[in-house]
Parts: structure tokens; C-alpha cells; sequence
């Protein structure tokens, strides 16, 4: 009589659990998120944390709190504020105002195309999407919020239920709006350009102009070296590097390292979208492409830790034909879809 009751108790605590079990599996059931145009693998590894897969609800989640000044203090800023999606989530400015009005010190970087990057920040400060994040809502200069103040003004706006369903709690912390933040960031994708259609999707309708063709072949080639860094497909290279600006260059990533060998190397920035995101470089002092082109043409400056790719003795001396031409490509990595989306 003890054995078979002992064997219904057992009998009754499996199925109670199995019962919680599925009454939690039915509450949290996030569907996964699906890109909406092909991403071509090959020349695009995705770098997403096994711990912060991509879901509708989380995207859906992480794009409201992208543009909510919620976040800052006294409600003054949202992420927008600086990154706006009508620019590829870069601005015009050449350094934006943080808190209270204060500019900022290193211009606007773009966000789009998150998902193939390791590492962020000019000087590579955060080796994680969620990290920068996270230190954007504190930062004194930027949000100038503390997360005890974010959370309870989360909770006021009712935002409990929208956690619930992205992450199966409707206990808000400050990793879970990053990682909001972050999955909306990483689903933000733009390899629809007039290059990409061409390149990877062989559409006719997409076919280079002369001029085109003859900036993508000085691209490619060591007359216009542009390819060491900016790869052929996301056109960035996922590293640092020194690329003359100055004879005495800022820290750069050695602020991070405090390596003198990183002395004036920062992260290189993608082309993609390039032709609005002016203006260009770390620090915002060149106001268009041309004045980009006529930097590395002529004005390229030595220092110890320049990259031995931009070792051109001044600059790579382009003719005023060759940079039209260097333009007109890169003009080709415009995303009009992904700008009117």
C-alpha cells in the first residue's frame, strides 16, 4: 500500500510539472525573425549572441524603445535623436548634442548592417552590441539616465506585457532592453543597393554605367586601393587602422589598449549608404566624398603606426577623372529600399 502510493505521488508531481512546463511554453513563444531580403552568406557571416537570438517580438520591442527619449533623462533624447533611420542611422551633423546640449566629440557612426560587426565604437570601446548599449543610457555626456530611473519609467508606460512577450518575464533590467535594442539593431539589413543587385542577385535592370564600372575597377585596383579596407560586400573589414589624417594622431584604439602600435587606428566605418551619411571620418572633417578622395590623393600624413596599405609617400594621386569615377560607384551603394522602408 506505502509502494503504490508513493508511486501515485510520484505520478502527481510529474504531471504538475509538466503542466507548469507547457503553461510557460504557451505564455512565452517568440516567433523567430526572418529577414526580408536574402543576405548573401558567403561575404556576410552574422554575428549573434547565442544568448539574444533574433525574434519578432524582441525587434518589434527594441525598435519602440530606439525611439522612446524614455531612456534619457528628463525625456530630452531618444537613440534617434542622433541615428536617424532616414540617414542609415547616421546624421548630417558633424558632432551631435548629447546632454543638456553638449556636442559630442566623434561624428554620428552609422548603425545599419550591425549584424556583421565584432566590434564597436571608433576606438572599438565595446565588444558587444548590447555592451554599447548599455553604457549609451549612463554615459554623462549622452543619456546622463541611471537604469533604476529607466526601469521604473518602463514600468509606468506599461511596458511589462512587451517583455513578457519578447522574453518570457515582465521583470524589466537594464540586459534585457539592451538586448531589445540590440536584436532591432541587428535586424536593421542593406544589401539591396544598386551594387548588390548587380553583384550577388544578377539583375539586368541593375546593369554599371561606364563610369561606374570604372570606379568599381579603381576600387578594386592599386591605383585607387580601396579594397584593403573596405571590403568587396559589407565594405568594412571588422578592424583598426591608421589612415593618415594626421602627422600627430589621436589615441584611437589605444585609448582602449594602451598600445602605442594603436595610436591613430579607428574602426574602419562602411560605404554602404556612404553618399548621405556626410560627414566623413571619426571626426566629421570632411563635409563629401570628394573631399574624402582628395585627402587620400594628396594629403595622406605619416606617422609610426600609419597603415603600410596607405604608405603612398602623400597620397595615391588620383586624377580628377578617376575620383568622379570612384563616386559614381559608390553612389551604387545606395539603398533607396532600405531608406524608404
Amino acid at each position: 500500500m506505502k509502494k503504490a502510493l508513493f508511486l501515485l505521488a510520484l505520478i502527481f508531481i510529474f504531471f504538475s510539472c509538466t503542466n507548469n512546463d507547457t503553461s510557460v511554453s504557451k505564455q512565452y513563444n517568440p516567433t523567430p525573425f526572418q529577414f526580408s531580403q536574402q543576405i548573401p552568406e558567403r561575404d556576410f557571416p552574422l554575428y549573434i549572441p547565442a544568448d539574444n537570438p533574433l525574434t519578432v517580438e524582441g525587434v518589434e520591442l527594441g525598435k519602440d524603445l530606439f525611439a522612446n527619449k524614455i531612456l534619457s533623462v528628463d525625456n530630452e533624447l531618444s537613440c534617434t535623436s542622433c541615428h536617424n533611420p532616414d540617414k542609415a542611422f547616421a546624421s548630417n551633423n558633424r558632432f551631435d548634442k548629447g546632454y543638456k546640449g553638449k556636442l559630442m566629440t566623434k561624428n554620428t557612426m552609422s548603425l545599419t548592417n550591425l549584424i556583421f560587426n565584432k566590434y564597436f565604437g571608433w576606438e572599438g570601446s565595446h565588444s558587444s552590441l548590447e555592451e554599447a548599449i548599455l553604457s549609451t543610457i549612463e554615459n554623462k555626456d549622452e543619456f546622463h539616465e541611471n537604469w533604476d530611473n529607466v526601469i521604473v519609467k518602463l514600468l509606468d508606460a506599461g511596458y511589462a506585457d512587451k517583455f513578457s512577450k519578447a522574453f518570457g518575464t515582465d521583470d524589466i533590467t537594464p540586459n534585457l532592453v539592451a538586448k531589445a535594442i540590440a536584436q532591432y539593431l541587428r535586424s536593421n539589413v542593406s544589401v539591396n543597393s544598386k551594387f548588390d543587385r548587380a553583384y550577388y542577385f544578377e539583375d539586368s535592370s541593375a546593369r554599371f554605367t561606364p563610369l561606374e564600372t570604372k570606379g568599381y575597377e579603381l576600387f578594386l585596383s592599386e591605383k585607387g586601393d580601396c579594397f584593403h579596407c573596405h571590403r568587396v560586400g559589407p565594405f568594412f573589414d571588422n578592424r583598426f587602422h591608421n589612415n593618415g589624417l594626421d602627422a600627430h594622431p589621436e589615441k584611437g584604439l589605444a585609448h582602449v589598449t594602451n598600445e602605442a602600435s594603436d595610436i591613430g587606428k579607428f574602426k574602419t566605418g562602411s560605404l554602404r549608404n556612404i553618399a548621405i551619411t556626410a560627414p566623413y571620418m571619426h571626426d566629421g572633417r570632411f563635409k563629401t566624398l570628394k573631399e574624402v578622395l582628395d585627402f587620400y590623393s594628396d594629403h595622406v600624413n605619416y606617422s609610426s603606426t600609419l597603415d603600410p596599405n596607405m604608405n603612398h609617400e602623400g597620397g595615391i594621386y588620383l586624377e580628377e577623372d578617376e575620383k568622379e569615377a570612384i563616386i559614381a560607384f559608390l553612389n551604387t551603394l545606395t539603398d533607396e529600399k532600405y531608406l524608404k522602408k
